[in-house]
């Protein structure tokens, strides 16, 4: 058995999906290590607006197809998400219709392992996944943001005060929900 053989007898790979609001802007991260610890890929990538539990099942969809590429013996997912975990290890039944796609999906994947596992870890276990993800958020197309930006000011500034009182309440709002 070559080196490389070796080297792929056994893939640790670490999966987040984020999403700042829920939803809203959303990325993967995916770390794929060998078992000694060598890091020999990683992901970070946006993926639009989706929830975060629709970030975490296609981070493992991303990380299963790129483990795949490998052919290792063995994989060994590790995830933040205790929903995605339970759901794929059958301990939490699927409440959310658009997760069920997902799941499913996320199975047939791992189902062409020979032996896999998804399981369990706090976020400080998995910062390396999560700042992949989260890179991926901070670095999306930055001019659209300007723009956009751009846009609301020029509209603000047409407005009189009692119309930019009701923006600023309504900002207010918005900003409030998302916090809880």
């Amino acid at each position: 058995m070559g080196e490389r053989d070796l080297a792929l007898e056994k893939l640790l790979v670490n999966v987040d999906g984020s999403a700042e609001g829920n939803p809203g802007e959303a990325a993967i991260g995916v770390v794929i290590t060998d078992r000694q610890g060598n890091v020999m890929q990683e992901i970070s990538e946006s993926i639009g607006r989706a929830t975060n539990n629709i970030a975490e099942y296609k981070a493992l969809i991303t990380a299963c197809k790129a483990a795949l590429e490998y052919r290792p013996r063995e994989v060994i997912f590790f995830t933040d998400s205790q929903l995605v975990a339970n759901q794929i290890n059958g301990l939490y039944r699927i409440r959310q219709p658009n997760l069920e796609k997902l799941n499913s999906d996320a199975l047939a994947l791992l189902r062409q392992f020979p032996v896999w596992q998804v399981r369990y870890v706090e976020r400080t276990a998995n910062w390396r996944a999560h700042k992949l993800a989260q890179q991926a958020i901070f670095n999306r197309n930055p001019s659209r943001e300007r723009d956009l930006t751009e846009l609301i000011r020029e509209r603000l500034e047409k407005l009189d005060e009692d119309g930019k009182r009701k923006v600023l309440e309504y900002v207010t709002r918005l900003i409030e929900s998302q916090e809880r």
